[in-house]
Parts: C-alpha cells; structure tokens; sequence
C-alpha cells in the first residue's frame, strides 16, 4: 500500500469515528434535555393522578383517593352486593343474620373478613384490618365520624328505602361513576328474570300466592316488596290482601285470619322458629291448602327480605325457578 493510500485511509476512519461520537453526543443531549422537561411540565402530573386517583360522591360531597381502594370495608349486606356487582369486592364486610355471609354472596367473599354484623360493626376489628375505604349509608350517620377517623368513607343514601333494588343499586353506582356498569348488570338481570317468567307463568296461571314472614308476629306482605310476583310471574292475589305502603309494608296477622287468605301457595320466610312451631300446632294452619298439599316453601331471609341487591335478586329468581318450574 502506499503511504497516499495509507493516509487517504486513515483520514477516512478518523472521519467515521468523529461523525459517530457527534451522532451519540446529539441523542445523548435530547435525552437528557427531554427529562427534565418532562417532569417540570405542568400537564405531566395531572394526568399520572388521574391515571390513579379514585373519586367519589357521597352525602357529603365528592371525594377523591390518591389511587384505587383495595382494602374496601363494607358495613351493610346490600352494599355489599352492589360493590361486588360493580366490580369492586370489599376485603371485610358484616355477616348477616343466619350465616357468616349470606347464601347468595358466599361465592364472592371466600376471603373476606367479617368485621361484626350489621349494625354492630366492631371498631377494633375493622381498625386492624386498615381499610382504604369504607363504605356505608345513612343508618351510620350518628358513628360517621368514627368510621372516618379509621378511614376515608363514603356514606351513601339508605338504600332500603328506594322503591326496588334497582334504584339503590343504580344510586350506588353513581357514587362511584360506574353507571354503565350498573346498566349492564341490571340488563343481565332482566334477561334472567324473562327466562325464569318463560318457565313459570304458565303454570302457576290462577293460582293464589301468600308471602309470610315469621318473626315476633306473623307477617303477611303485599304489593311495595313483591307487586312483581303477581304481575310477572302471574301468581294471583288471594282474596284477602295486605294493604302496604312505603311506611308499613306488610299487616300483622292474627292465626284466625289464615283461613280467609286459604293460600295455594305460600312463600314462608322464617326468621323465628319459635313462633313458627307453634304456628304448626293449630288446625288453622295445618287445614290451609297450602299446608295439606305440600306446598309451603321456605326461602331465605337474607335474600328474600334482607337482599336488596343483583346478586340477590338473581338469587330469587332461581329460587322461583326450582319451586315453580317443575
């Protein structure tokens, strides 16, 4: 090679590494400029937290979490349901009366911890437990206060008073800002219980239902919890029939009475075997056509009085299904 070459060559090579160093050198300055700029931009922090925030609106207003609840305490079996339904299963909640956790629900809460019965919430259990977020409604309001030193929490309108369970539901929903939510599971809902009608209405056509509930009384209820039982389904209303209303719901019975209602079929929800045994001793009831016909179905208290709730009402409906579908 001649020492032209050699040199033209070596020119050649300091110009590549030179180009080279000056292509890193400029990527190097944009990613150290582009840094900084990211992090002073004042758009740049809104969006990270609303990408992790968590609002919701209460009776008290609206509310916002600096990032998705995960430890969500719930103190009332409805809101329970809602939460679930919505996505959003609570880490504790309260047992209902005759179970840990109700029937209908168990499948949702395999590890769920209980922290007391509704209306008896224990304080140093739920403190323990460190919830994020604690959810109830306006029964609480005289411990509110309580519930918000452990807490963040959102106390949300008495559902039991809304005039069905989709109303509740759907306010629960708006709450949190998951009506779509919502809508799909009351759509779901409402294809359930067409299918059930499908199975049921024909062959109860004409027949009399009676919904009695045993707990210090004997209590027969109407149209404000079960008008859809009679209207839907196609049950028919025995000639002697509760007058109900949003204040008193049901009429308290006296065992006289039974035979004027003569059900065909009743729907017993029993929540005081006491009574309910001796109920049974008397020819009033044992001469009831439900009674003599086998025809007296017991279902449960949580869902059919207590539920007030998806999962609930799906519940409900099976049952009707398994009773009446045969």
């Amino acid at each position: 090679m001649t020492s032209k070459n050699l040199v033209r060559r070596t020119i050649y090579s300091a110009f590549i590494i030179v180009s080279l160093l000056m292509v890193a050198t400029a990527c190097g300055k944009a990613s150290n400029n582009s840094t900084p700029d990211l992090a002073a931009s004042p758009e740049a922090s809104p969006s990270t937290s609303q990408a992790t925030a968590f609002t919701f609106k209460d009776t008290k207003g609206e509310q916002t979490l600096d990032k998705q609840p995960t430890r969500i305490a719930t103190t009332v079996t409805y809101l329970t349901d809602h939460m679930i339904s919505l996505g959003l299963t609570p880490a504790s909640t309260v047992k209902s009366q005759n179970e840990d956790f109700p029937l209908y629900l168990k499948p949702f809460l395999n590890q769920v911890d209980i922290i007391g019965e509704q209306g008896k919430v224990s304080f140093e259990k739920l403190l323990s437990l460190q919830p994020d977020l604690i959810i109830t409604d306006t029964n609480s309001i005289d411990i509110y206060d309580s519930y918000a030193k452990i807490a963040p929490t959102a106390i949300l309108e008495n559902g039991y008073v809304a005039p069905d369970w989709q109303t509740a539901f759907r306010a629960t929903s708006a709450a949190f800002g998951l009506e779509d939510k919502a809508e799909q599971v009351i759509q779901e809902y409402d294809k359930h219980k067409k299918d059930a009608v499908s199975q049921i209405r024909d062959k109860v056509a004409g027949k009399t239902l009676m919904v009695l509930r045993i707990r210090n009384d004997i209590r027969y209820y109407g149209d404000v919890d079960y008008k859809w039982l009679y209207e839907e389904f196609g049950f028919s209303r025995p000639a002697v029939y509760p007058v109900t209303n949003p204040e008193s719901r049901y009429e308290v019975l006296s065992k006289e009475v039974l035979p004027e209602i003569d059900p065909d079929y009743i729907l017993l929800i029993n929540d005081n075997n006491e009574i309910f045994n001796e109920l049974q001793e008397f020819s009033t009831w044992k001469n009831l056509k439900a009674v003599k016909n086998d025809q007296v179905y017991s279902v449960a208290s949580d869902s059919w009085f207590g539920g007030y709730g998806p999962n609930a009402a799906n519940s409900m409906l099976d049952d009707l299904v398994r009773l009446f579908a045969k």
